[in-house]
Parts: C-alpha cells; structure tokens; sequence
C-alpha cells in the first residue's frame, strides 16, 4: 500500500518560510524526506516539522462468481421466445372426475432429447393466435410433471399437468384462459411452441436421504409428480402413486 506525504517545515522568525515536500514511499512506517538546500539562510530556535500521512487503498479485485447450479450443468433458456422448440403433442388426457371443481389434463411433449431439464424445473409455453392488440401471445410458464427421464423413459419427452381456467368476471362474463384452454383443448399431433427450461431454486436435494416435504402453495401438484417419479418410480418396479387431482391428497403405495 502506497503512502503519500505531504511536510511542511516552519522556521521560528518572523517571515518563517514553509517547504512543503511530497513523496511517496512503499512501507508506510518508513518515512523518506527529500533534501533542502538553503542559501543564506541563518536558522536559530526551533525547528518544526508537521507532516500528514494518507494512505491510498488498492482497487478492488472484482471476481466474477459462477453459479453452483452452472457448474452442476443445471440448463436454463436454452429456448427463448424468438427461437423455441416446436415439439409435438403425443397425449392429452383429462384426468379429473366428472364431480371434480374442475379440469386438470396430463400431457406429453416429443423434445428429442433437445430440452434437457431437471426435476423441478419449467418449460415455457407460447400458445398459438394472437393477443387483443394483433400481436402473437406472450409465453406462460408451467412447472415440468415429468421426471429428467420423461413420461416414456427414453429422456424424449416433458410432461404437464395443466387445470383449465374458467371464470365468470365481476360482469357476469365468462372468461377462458389463453394458454391454459390452448393446451387442454390439443389434439396428439398438434405443434407446440416449448421455451426454457428455465429454474434453479426448486431442483431436488443431493443427499437422497434428504427430507423432502412437498407443499403446492401455487405450483399445484405438477413438480411434485417429476419428484416422486424420481425418487419411486425410477427405482422401484412396484411402485405406484394414486393422485387424487382437484383434492388435496396424493397418495402412494
């Protein structure tokens, strides 16, 4: 650390004259003053020296932090809006009773091994038409039903679960959600626009003993489907999970 100091050196008569002298030295416990010469000047009394020390600290070092996620090879935004994926829908099944409050469809998606995802993660999904203002519809994001392997077991394909919105507004209108009713209402062979993945906070744990407790405050039950596949149904061949959809129990055998 460098130090710069400033001397200023004062003679005891009535014109006392001050020299100031600047230098800088290494080590700032080790003071350097530079030489005067003085002509014909006749010095009695006193002699005072003052002298300020400030130190200069070095810049900082910015050092650019790497995501763990990043360096786990955790995928996001592969697909983006103006480039996405057009995979292929392969099925589509209402998998709620006829008495239930309401519809959840199951639905699978050829990838091809192009969108490589995790357990926890969201695809996005960019429904076809236009909005109110002529322009295409914007994305909505759905948490993936499937674990990293797929509904299929050959790491081709990404699952949703997707409840159907349909409400009746403050003046008695009926209103359909866009991308909602967009993907319950596809047909196997329907194209379908695929963003992302994108997510890093709600991957599961490494230790596999780890406690897992699962609560859908807004995700709804979909991420959690791609965790119990993970941790059963990929391990076990007996394993079965019945999903009571539209309540609020799942359970597994």
């Amino acid at each position: 650390m460098a130090a710069a100091v400033t001397a200023a050196v004062s003679f005891p008569y009535s014109n006392s004259t001050s020299l100031p002298i600047r230098t800088s030295v290494i080590s700032p416990d080790r003071l350097v003053f530079k030489k005067v010469s003085l002509n014909n000047v006749s010095i009695s009394g006193r002699l005072t020296v003052r002298a300020e020390v400030a130190t200069e600290a070095p810049a900082p070092v910015k050092v650019e932090k790497i995501s763990k996620k990043q360096e786990e090879g955790i995928v996001v935004n592969k697909f983006k809006p103006k480039t996405p994926y057009i995979g292929r829908c392969l099925l589509n099944t209402k998998i709620t009773g006829d008495d239930a409050p309401g519809e959840t469809w199951h639905m699978v998606f050829s990838t091809e091994g192009e969108v490589p995802y995790r357990e926890g993660q969201s695809i996005g999904i960019v429904p076809d038409g236009i909005d109110k203002n002529g322009k295409p519809h914007k994305l909505r994001l759905y948490s993936i039903a499937s674990s990293a392997l797929g509904d299929f077991g050959d790491s081709k394909t990404v699952s949703l679960c997707v409840k159907r919105l349909v409400y009746t507004n403050d003046a008695g209108e009926v209103v359909k959600g866009v991308c909602s009713n967009f993907l319950c209402d596809l047909r196997p062979g329907s194209e379908v626009q695929i963003t992302g993945p994108v997510g890093k906070e709600m991957l599961m744990p490494k230790d596999p003993n780890a406690t897992v407790i699962m609560l859908g405050t807004g995700t709804g039950i979909a991420p959690f489907r791609s965790f119990l596949w993970k941790m059963f149904f990929e391990k076990h061949e007996d394993y079965k999970v019945r999903e009571e959809y539209g309540t609020k129990e799942i359970t597994t055998e």
